[in-house]
């Protein structure tokens, strides 16, 4: 007995230097997250989040509410956050401007999906079923910075060697996908961008997206559409740590969220309470990818 402490004590005094290293490198483990108008509330709404990540890391953990993606990417690429919940295309933007970031993990869907798709849909009484049927015609899209409602089916457009400007009779600018698909069932378009992370993107089932959503408030019925082009597979937005951050914190923060859904999912859901199949740890070949397929192009300083 006396010889299992012995060797209890010997260990602990052999870690401890290294347990304590890297937490006194990091101080305080900033956080950076999308508030909008309204931080104090979404501080408040995060605190179990918040809570769960200092408790596992044993690091004081701190919440820094921004009011833009360009606000938090500063902020991230400055080193006043080392921790950030970016978008996709936040995430490969920043990583383009100072490649000073890597993803740390991902949400996944119900279906436990690591990302959706992008979509252009037409009816199935219309007379367009293919991308080379759909010169002239009208296309509903959403905001001009969505990659759900446009960037993605732009750049897949692209690919095509298709200008949607000069190939559509006109295109219609929406808020987002779900008003883009209200005037595709108006018969005010032809075609329109959508996105559905459902395994059957087109049905009412959870993950549908605007599907769901429209088929449920009885606008449209998702049987009446049909698929004329769809994307790979989009990654949701990563949760995003600085390089520069102790290989140890990154580890014991990817256990940390990777548990989370299981061991507090209250915790998980305060930060990804629309993606509720739990954090697995980020492929970054996906962002790659999306990276390529919009053509983003790295900062030459």
């Amino acid at each position: 007995m006396r010889r299992a402490l012995a060797w209890i004590a010997l260990l602990l005094t052999l870690t401890a230097p290294a347990f304590a290293s890297w937490r006194d490198d990091v101080g305080t483990l900033r956080v950076g997250f999308i508030a909008g108008d309204n931080p104090n509330y979404e501080v408040a709404r995060l605190e179990k989040f918040r809570w769960q990540l200092q408790y596992a890391l044993a690091v004081p953990v701190e919440l820094f509410p921004a009011r833009s993606y360009e606000a938090l990417m500063e902020a991230q690429a400055t080193g006043r956050v080392q921790y950030a919940v970016l978008s996709s295309l936040a995430y490969i933007t920043l990583d383009r401007r100072c490649d000073c970031v890597e993803p740390l993990v991902q949400p996944t869907s119900a279906d436990h999906l690591r990302g959706f798709r992008a979509l252009l849909v037409a009816r199935t009484d219309g007379p367009v079923s293919t991308l080379a049927e759909a010169r002239n015609m009208r296309l509903a899209v959403g905001g001009k910075d969505s990659l759900s409602g446009r960037r993605a089916a732009y750049a897949g457009m692209a690919k095509e060697g298709i200008d949607p400007a000069s190939y559509f009779l006109r295109i219609v600018e929406t808020p987002d996908s779900a008003a883009a698909l209200a005037a595709l069932a108006a018969g005010e378009v032809d075609l329109a961008t959508a996105w559905s992370m459902a395994s059957d993107p087109l049905s009412p089932s959870i993950g549908s997206g605007p599907f769901g959503q429209l088929a449920g408030d009885g606008v449209l019925s998702p049987s009446t559409l049909k698929i004329v082009w769809q994307s790979d597979l989009i990654p949701f937005g990563p949760h995003v740590v600085r390089k520069d951050l102790p290989e140890m914190a990154k580890s014991s923060l990817l256990q940390a969220l990777t548990e989370m859904r299981n061991v507090q999912p209250e915790a998980y859901d305060a930060i990804e309470r629309g993606l509720p199949g739990g954090f697995v740890a980020a492929d970054p070949a996906l962002y790659r990818q999306l990276a390529e397929t919009l053509n983003l192009p790295r900062r030459r300083d």
